[in-house]
């Protein structure tokens, strides 16, 4: 029986692709380490950081109020 030779060329591709697969994001609240079990997020604290921000309003999407449309009217003059 005979022994596979392990070739150094093939060794070189493994490490590349160790090198190509994504790095985990940090933790989305400290920067972190994320943890699989809290993703995003490294811990139950920092996730609980996060909801408290949602709950509170912190997270919002800023809106552009347009009072008046391409014909000069206001959108509440419309009604």
């Amino acid at each position: 029986m005979e022994r596979a030779v392990p070739d150094p060329a093939n060794d070189n591709k493994d490490l590349e692709l160790q090198d190509a697969a994504p790095k985990a994001a940090p933790c989305a609240i400290c920067g972190k380490p994320q943890s699989p079990k809290n993703r995003p997020f490294c811990s139950p604290r920092c996730a609980d950081i996060d909801l408290g921000r949602w709950l509170k309003g912190s997270y919002a999407i800023p809106a552009v109020d347009d009072d008046d449309d391409e014909d000069g009217m206001s959108s509440s003059d419309e009604r």
